[in-house]
């Protein structure tokens, strides 16, 4: 919802929310979806009335207070972006809760650490009278991106005078007064927020300056975090049945208990920190006897948490994740479903959850016992395990360096679950459904590995007597929650058609439209048959069949919310996947072949072009905590790997030869999330795969093809020549088996055939290709990579932006699309760099070019590993230093600004110009920083690309100044190398011990 300026009367306001119920209501009537939309109108048009707007007309009322924040220059110590500065906060504007559009229309900090606060400063030409400051919490994704404490400051800075008010905001949506002690006339208001609620990026919708306190007509209602997704506001819309409820309460469904985990609402940031994040103490384990309505807790947990809950195929015990009393750790244990005969079945110092009963009596579960944590996040990372029911023998069966979710099995004896990945691709939207054998092998996608919207499946469940999964249709941040959907790929692996949204009401934009959503009340389904399932509905369990035309409430919570639904009653097994491999097999190689690669590629890549299949793993990164890893860049890499690409660091194991008819087969090493790359007879890559896959050892896999359709049957005829091949060992790479480090791999190459032109001084174009350090990477990945990039990389590079707001890439996958069959640099290098006559200006040898493919084709990794020398810097990486910023602006305003004005500029600024932020300042022989060489004489070795002379000498007392700002930075270097530096090391917090 789009408030209006609060200046603006009352009427005019009401008006424009009929005019928005009328808009959606249009809107809706021509895309044949009225109902959320209109609903959602209504909504909005609701908090208006709610908020108490009269409804008398704009003359017969005294105009409301002028919102003096509108004229008001605005400004923060920190912002996330342009598109969240501070001056966004006085736009009159408030986007809806959970909308997920406040992008240009609210400002937030970046990050939420920090230690001594952020300012928030308004200052106005001429002073003002100020009386009362409201404001407005972000919860245009997460309420929890709210700011908590406050300090108000007038015309002062903080921390020299005593604040004029402090207090504590509540978490929620609306307005929320900061009142004066008295009236008072000010040219500056800073307020200094201390902490928040703990969201990502918090910040304000909305702060407003009020010379006299506005009614609360005005600022509208205030909305608690209970209701700010909006999900009280949404009832089902299905009628209650009474026959529905008196053949449940019969027991004509097949069952007379049902087995619900009672519990708080796990109020988390993303869908994957459910396990570690918003837990609260209190419920326990019940069983509703359904004929009477009675309610008997089998376990309590007065001081821990059960998360969820999964029954025995006999329906006699309970399996259960449980966080109790100081242990912050969830453990899997095992009860009677009478509550007799509790056990044990994990223990140690990180997560055991989501445990799922498997046909041959093994139980399959999500632990965090290898120290790892997405790239984008900092929580642990939980990945598929199985063991013994007593909880003995536990294996790992998944090689996922990001999050798992939710495990179940299939009528097949699959286990089906969702799994979260972002190969060379934005982070948010795909958390898709995937399936596995009990015994790690058989790895494949089951739906949504390109599907935007939803942007996670989790909570799947095998619907009986169909290849349908019942799941929960969610977002990427926020709580597990949303719609509910079946899942039947039957109509295309990612394909609108093979969603079907059981719970209409929660609107679903599309599979190619990115939404970060659906926000919705539902979570936790699982199916009684056929027709009916059970589902929590914001905490109450909810009984309706899978048409939408009846329902039964079954279970209303008082407090507590219900979870988690289970028929109590024996259950069909599936059957046991007989094992495909030794559990411990000495060898850790598998074996992939391929029928016809071409299939797939065609008719972008002729026959006989491709020549290779590079082997690629993806590392994953330690689960550490420090100050660097809570100050992202480039988005969110919390452990810097690239400029905005690749969000993680790359090891090519190898190539292994493509026969002409298109088949190849090798070995792959096992266990590993691994990815292969097409490649041409130069090395570049026609198609990627953009997906991980993991093979256990000894295990032999095959696909038909590249991007091919994966229910497309295969060519009989063609699987025996590619299987009679015996599997190839893979060619190394030149440079070695290990992490892709341009610095030591790609730079060598630059060194040898490019530096001579493309030096600080003389670069034509300007363009640097030295190896000097920068705060973040070295000179040339500036200028080759990071330099001026867009939607598609850079001008000389092309490659895949992991952005968030990027994710319509994840949809392009036409061959030669991304990398260096679409990269300017590649062509340069393949015509030796010819000059206007056409004459080569270099020749490089096939290796060297190899390198330059292999690194755009990678998406243009800069580090080779996600380790880390400086865990307390910004994104573990930038060496900046900490007081050139302030000399420099000394500098500039004396001796700079006369001729750099923004009217009389003659050419880029030297400083500003330097695009700060966009272009990395170079640590290595600072004094060949552009903006020292411009300003600096051609007699002492500048460029003098000011025009004219400011710095005469290399001696110049403020040049030297500047560069005086380097040298603990330079000692921080010999110290302790940065880790694409030689004789780097991780720091301690790195070394730790993987368990397994």
């Amino acid at each position: 919802m789009r408030r209006a300026c609060p200046s603006r009367a009352a009427g005019d306001i009401i008006r424009e929310g009929r005019a928005q119920v009328l808009s959606f209501t249009m809107e809706a009537t021509m895309s044949g979806s009225a109902l959320p939309r209109l609903r959602m109108a209504t909504r909005a048009a609701a908090l208006l009335l709610a908020g108490g707007l009269a409804t008398e007309s704009p003359a017969a009322q005294a105009p409301d207070p002028e919102n003096l924040a509108r004229r008001a220059r605005a400004s923060a110590s920190s912002s996330f972006s342009g598109q969240y500065a501070a001056q966004l906060a006085c736009d009159g504007m408030i986007p809806q809760p959970a909308a997920q559009d406040d992008v240009g229309r609210a400002w937030a900090a970046k990050g939420n650490l920090h230690p001594e606060g952020v300012l928030f400063t308004m200052e106005w030409p001429q002073p003002v009278t100020v009386a009362e400051i409201v404001y407005y919490g972000r919860t245009g994704w997460v309420w929890e991106e709210n700011w908590r404490d406050y300090e108000v400051y007038l015309d002062a800075e903080p921390g020299r005078a005593a604040p004029a008010a402090k207090g504590t905001l509540k978490p929620g949506h609306g307005p929320q007064r900061i009142p004066l002690a008295k009236a008072t006339q000010v040219s500056r208001i800073t307020l200094k927020f201390l902490n928040s609620y703990g969201g990502p990026n918090p910040g304000a919708s909305e702060i407003q300056v009020y010379a006299e306190s506005p009614a609360d007509a005005v600022l509208g209602k205030f909305i608690a975090p209970s209701l700010v997704d909006g999900f009280a506001l949404d009832p089902p819309e299905i009628q209650e049945s009474p026959e529905l409820l008196a053949r449940l309460k019969s027991g004509g469904l097949g069952f007379t208990k049902l087995l619900v985990v009672q519990r708080y609402h796990i109020n988390c940031s993303h869908v994957y920190t459910y396990h570690c994040e918003g837990q609260k103490n209190g419920g326990g384990l019940c069983v509703l006897d359904v004929t009477d309505g009675s309610l008997k807790r089998i376990l309590d947990t007065p001081d821990g948490q059960i998360l969820g809950c999964d029954l025995s195929y006999d329906g006699q015990t309970v399996l259960f994740s449980w966080r109790r009393a100081k242990s912050p750790f969830y453990q899997l244990y095992t009860v009677g479903v009478d509550g007799s005969g509790l056990k044990q079945l994990t223990a140690g110092d990180y997560y055991n959850y989501d445990g799922a009963w498997l046909p041959d009596g093994r139980i399959v579960f999500l632990s965090s016992r290898i120290s790892q944590a997405a790239y984008c996040f900092f929580t642990p990372v939980g990945i598929l395990y199985t063991m013994n029911a007593d909880g003995t023998d536990q294996r790992r069966i998944s090689a996922n360096y990001l999050n798992d979710f939710t495990p179940a099995v299939m009528s097949d004896g699959r286990i089906v679950y969702g799994r979260w990945e972002y190969v060379d691709r934005p982070a948010i939207p795909i958390q898709s459904l995937w399936t596995i054998n009990p015994d790690g092998t058989m790895l494949q996608g089951f739906f949504g590995n390109r599907v935007l919207d939803p942007a996670s499946f989790i909570e799947p469940q095998a619907i009986p007597g169909s290849n349908a999964i019942l799941c929960t249709l969610t977002g990427h941040n926020g709580s597990c929650r949303g719609a509910i959907g079946i899942v039947h790929p039957a109509n295309g692996d990612n394909s609108q058609g093979s969603i079907r949204n059981i719970t209409p009401e929660i609107r679903l934009r599309g599979v190619a439209v990115s939404s970060n959503g659906p926000r919705g009340p539902y979570q936790t389904p699982y199916p009684v048959d056929g027709t009916y399932l059970l589902v929590s509905h914001d905490g109450t369990i909810l009984l309706r069949d899978y048409e939408g035309r009846e329902q039964a409430m079954v279970l209303k919570p008082t407090d507590l919310g219900f979870y988690n639904p289970r028929p109590v009653r024996p259950r069909p097994k599936p059957p046991v996947r007989a094992p495909y491999v030794a559990p411990q097999s000495a060898d850790q190689w598998a074996t992939v072949f391929v029928q016809d690669i071409y299939n797939g590629l065609t008719p972008h890549v002729p026959r006989g072009e491709v020549k290779q299949i590079a082997v690629v793993q993806e590392l994953r990164r330690g689960l550490i905590s420090s100050p660097g890893i809570h100050n992202p860049a480039f988005d969110f890499q919390r452990v810097l790997i690239s400029c905005g690409a690749t969000y993680v660091p790359k090891k090519v194991w190898g190539f292994a030869e493509v026969a002409p008819d298109g088949s190849a087969c090798f070995k792959v090493p096992a266990r590993l999330p691994i990815y292969f790359i097409a490649l041409d007879a130069q090395g570049r890559a026609v198609q990627r795969m953009r997906s991980h896959t993991a093979l256990m050892p000894g295990e032999v896999q095959g696909c038909i093809g590249c991007h091919e359709q994966r229910h497309e049957p295969p060519q009989r005829d063609r699987l025996l020549p590619a299987l009679a091949r015996p599997p190839q060992e893979l060619v190394p790479p030149e440079w070695g088996v290990r992490g892709f480090d341009y610095a030591s791999i790609v730079q060598p190459v630059l060194n040898k055939h490019c530096i001579k032109c493309h030096n600080p001084h003389d670069g034509p174009k300007g363009i640097d290709l030295t190896g000097d350090r920068t705060d973040y990477f070295n000179v040339s990945y500036e200028h080759l990579a990071r330099k001026d990039q867009g939607r598609t990389g850079s001008p000389y590079v092309n490659w895949i932006p992991t952005y968030n707001g990027h994710e319509w890439n994840i949809l392009e996958i036409t061959p030669k699309k991304w990398g260096s069959h679409a990269s300017k640099l590649a062509q340069i290098v393949l015509a030796n760099h010819p000059d206007a006559l056409g004459k080569p200006r270099v020749s490089l040898d096939d290796a060297s070019r190899r390198r330059i493919f292999m690194w755009i084709d990678l998406n243009v990794p800069y580090y080779a590993t996600a380790d880390t020398a400086h865990p307390d810097l910004p994104a573990c990486r930038q060496m900046m230093p900490r007081d050139l910023r302030k000399v420099m602006d000394d500098v500039y305003a004396r001796r700079c600004n006369d001729c750099h004005t923004a009217k009389s500029a003659r050419v880029a600024t030297p400083w500003r110009g330097h695009k700060w932020g966009e272009l990395g300042v170079r640590i290595e022989r600072p004094e060949l920083n552009s903006f020292l060489l411009a300003p600096l004489a051609r007699a002492a070795g500048g460029t003098e690309r000011c025009g004219q002379p400011v710095f005469a000498s290399s001696a110049d007392t403020d040049l030297q100044a500047v560069l005086k700002t380097f040298a603990p930075i330079h000692e921080l270097m010999r110290l302790r190398p940065r880790m694409d530096m030689p004789g780097a090391e991780p720091a301690a917090c790195c070394r730790f011990a993987q368990a397994d």
